[in-house]
């Protein structure tokens, strides 16, 4: 049978009951609430004393320190803290650090390969001065021939080095000597008679030398070397020097016309000595000038301070330096030097009424 809503009622057991389970509810939301108040007030102590201590520093510093790092393997703080770095991390940032971290990179490196780039590049430098201090000297150069493949060798006497004492110049290690005689048509060197004297009371093999002028006519500039040296026999065979400076080159010249003129010349004095000269001559006056069948019967005098002449290239002298330097004579004065491509008996070829 179904009861009336309105006429339930509890018993006693049933209501001891329930104020027994809900005084036990009260009493452990009442310790919730108490436990709550309890951490809201430690958070406000908290609170308190870090609003007391000095604020830590800006975490943007210690970012902008981390790029300058480079990755390495795991180190013990204690190694991070003797770097350089040191000074610039504060004790609350320290205690933060993990196992793994960054190390800095060691300045002292970079030192050392600076100062090693320096040293390298002092060293360099010092030796460029001193390899151009010797070819200033002249005792280092381009090219030294061989005294074995070319044992005559001799250098070319004007009136820039003053006084010379033949006797012991002539004892030196030279085998000829060239002295320097006449230019174009009036020109004669101051010392060339003393020169010419003194080199006569020797036994070495001296020759006398012509300055070619293009622009003269070959003849007059024959007649005036034949009347400043005079007789030439036991002497080596005139030489003739002939260059084509910047003026020649800029103005285009007649090459015709000037060999023409030193063929002239030539004729000369072989009318008068019964040889042909000696041609001395650079690269550019032997390409368009020497270099030609009328002078195939003339000796080459062929100037070279660079390089050995090529191949392709006729030659009896080679003029391999312009800055040589020996004892015996009055100015300290750089000499022309010259070998010759052959052994005394070729040279002996050479000599005036041979």
């Amino acid at each position: 049978m179904a009861r009336d809503k309105n006429s339930f009622q509890l018993d006693d057991e049933a209501r001891a009951k329930i104020d027994m389970e809900f005084s036990e509810v009260s009493q452990d939301f009442e310790a919730d609430i108490g436990r709550a108040a309890d951490a809201s007030q430690m958070n406000e102590d908290d609170a308190a004393r870090r609003s007391s201590r000095r604020p830590p520093q800006r975490r943007p510093e210690r970012r902008r320190l981390r790029p300058e790092r480079r990755r390495v393997q795991p180190v013990h703080r204690e190694v991070y803290a003797k770097s350089q770095y040191e000074d610039r991390i504060d004790e609350e940032y320290e205690d933060d650090l993990p196992e793994e971290e960054f190390i800095p990179r060691r300045r002292k490196k970079h030192r050392l390969l600076k100062f090693a780039v320096r040293a390298m590049i002092f060293c360099g430098v010092l030796l460029l001065i001193n390899i151009g201090l010797l070819m200033f000297s002249g005792q280092l150069w381009f090219n030294e021939p061989k005294k074995r493949d070319y044992p005559i060798r001799g250098p070319v006497i004007t009136e820039k080095l003053g006084a010379v004492e033949w006797e012991k110049f002539a004892q030196q290690n030279i085998q000829m000597a060239y002295i320097r005689a006449t230019k174009s048509t009036v020109y004669e060197d101051e010392r060339f008679k003393k020169n010419k004297l003194g080199s006569a009371k020797t036994d070495l093999p001296t020759g006398m030398l012509h300055i070619f002028d293009p622009m003269m006519d070959g003849s007059d500039q024959a007649d005036h070397f034949i009347e400043v040296c005079g007789d030439m026999d036991g002497r080596l065979r005139p030489a003739v020097e002939i260059k084509l400076g910047i003026l020649y080159r800029v103005t285009s010249p007649d090459m015709d016309k000037i060999a023409e003129r030193l063929e002239e010349f030539c004729d000369c004095i072989e009318d008068e000595y019964g040889c042909t000269p000696v041609i001395k001559c650079d690269a550019v006056s032997y390409e368009n000038v020497v270099d030609r069948e009328c002078f195939e019967d003339c000796p080459i005098w062929y100037e070279s301070e660079y390089t050995k002449p090529e191949e392709n290239i006729r030659w009896d002298f080679w003029g391999y330096s312009s800055r040589v330097k020996f004892s015996f004579y009055e100015n300290r004065r750089f000499l022309e030097m010259t070998v010759f491509d052959g052994d005394e008996d070729k040279l002996d070829e050479l000599m005036v009424g041979y």
